[in-house]
């Protein structure tokens, strides 16, 4: 069953509505701005986003009444469902490695066979494309570079500026990619590619953290002003700590910084483009958006906290190997502390008794376009296969799995058939 049919199908919990009756919809947050319309309570609500900076939270809706459909604001507090909702706006999508090479293959011809299935034209070594992906999957973008630019002081192929441009992108260096992805396109052009350099270059130009700051492990990266040096100081720390925490629980170990980087929630959505749900994301990087917007804001809050700690176990798995998304985010809420509901839990175990549950190879790969409905409901199934699967195999298990990626096939397979999915 796709993905979309699906969620439509389910209703769980994510369902937005008005909680009370002749709900004053606004044209905006300011309690005295101009009314639109008045709601009646159980109206279902479109939810399009959250406004960063107001004391009470606030959010951009679309309703129907009758023949008319009506935008404005409505403060929390009128609005059935939230929970749900906020759940999913602290989730992120981890933009994978495969995604960014294949824009990268774009350019290739098949003019060699083997291990490589692409040519990164003749004359290159095989074991030197294949070293350098390997060091791109691992998060070892730099080694990467080191590894790439020899070669390319000899040739300079449209393929291996491509993915020389995907380790300095990694790696944090986004001018530099730019670089490589221009000449790479000039000498083959490649709208995939094109795609990528578009998304690098809006995000330098809505970029403004330009200071840093380091640990053995970890690189934080944020604007002078926006944030205060002490904040910044303490998002560093817990940021080393919780790569240590989650690092020591699934075994993997970085043999390059992590980088954070840490923005105003407006630059965040500007830079990355992100869904209106979405909280942080991880694309090789963690990037960290701040939603307590008050002057002299001095302590990084929990919502912080479990957004690193899900985008640090996005960082971790990648460095473990290739895994489905349903497995990333399942484990990445389960090791930041996120919690199912239990209406979640039994709609979900009344659906597998039904059958009506699609396989977790039906879930696809690409959730950063979900809306909101959809990407809660996702998250929560990806949720609930992970902690069936703990209860299956166990702790130690769990960890067999994380060191032996050729065995997810197996694993899938069991949980299908445990949660009657189809």
């Amino acid at each position: 069953m796709p993905m979309l049919l699906f969620v439509a199908m389910l209703a769980l919990d994510a369902k937005l509505s008005v909680k009370q009756d002749q709900a004053m919809l606004h044209a905006g947050c300011a309690a005295d701005s101009t009314e639109i319309a008045t709601l009646p309570a159980g109206t279902p609500l479109e939810l399009r986003y959250m406004m960063a900076g107001q004391t009470s939270p606030c959010y951009k809706v679309k309703a129907t009444l009758g023949t008319r459909i009506v935008e404005g604001y409505l403060p929390a507090e009128a609005m059935e469902g939230l929970n749900t909702f906020e759940r999913g706006r602290r989730r992120a999508e981890a933009v994978t490695v495969t995604q960014l090479l294949e824009a990268a293959r774009g350019t290739l011809t098949n003019d060699q066979t083997g291990p490589v299935h692409v040519s990164f034209g003749r004359g290159v070594s095989r074991l030197l494309v294949q070293r350098a992906e390997q060091s791109i999957e691992a998060n070892e973008p730099r080694k990467a570079l080191d590894i790439l630019e020899p070669e390319l002081k000899v040739r300079r192929g449209p393929g291996l500026l491509a993915m020389a441009g995907v380790a300095a992108w990694k790696a944090d260096e986004g001018r530099h990619a730019l670089e490589f992805w221009r000449e790479s396109m000039a000498l083959a052009p490649n709208p995939a590619l094109q795609g990528l350099y578009a998304k690098v270059e809006r995000e330098l130009a809505n970029d403004q953290s330009n200071e840093k700051l380091e640990t053995a492990n970890v690189i934080l990266r944020f604007e002078d002003g926006a944030l205060p040096k002490q904040t910044a100081t303490q998002m560093l720390y817990v940021a080393d700590a919780t790569y240590l925490r989650i690092s020591a629980q699934l075994g993997c170990k970085a043999q390059e910084k992590i980088v954070t980087i840490v923005q105003n929630r407006d630059a965040y959505v500007r830079a990355t483009s992100a869904a209106a749900w979405n909280g942080g994301l991880y694309d090789g990087r963690i990037h960290l958006p701040i939603y307590d917007q008050t002057p002299g804001y001095q302590t990084m809050g929990e919502e912080e906290e479990h957004i690193l700690a899900h985008e640090t176990t996005h960082a971790c798995l990648h460095m473990l190997g290739n895994w489905p998304t349903w497995f990333q985010e399942g484990m990445a809420q389960r090791y930041s502390g996120e919690k199912l509901s239990s209406f979640t839990v039994a709609k979900l175990a009344g659906m597998s008794r039904e059958k009506k549950l699609p396989s977790l190879t039906k879930l696809g790969t690409d959730w950063t376009r979900l809306g909101n409905d959809q990407a809660a409901l996702a998250y929560s199934l990806s949720y609930y296969a992970v902690n069936t699967m703990f209860e299956v195999y166990g702790d130690e298990g769990v960890l067999k799995l994380v060191r032996n990626p050729a065995s997810m096939p197996i694993v899938v397979a069991e949980l299908d058939k445990r949660m009657g999915l189809n």
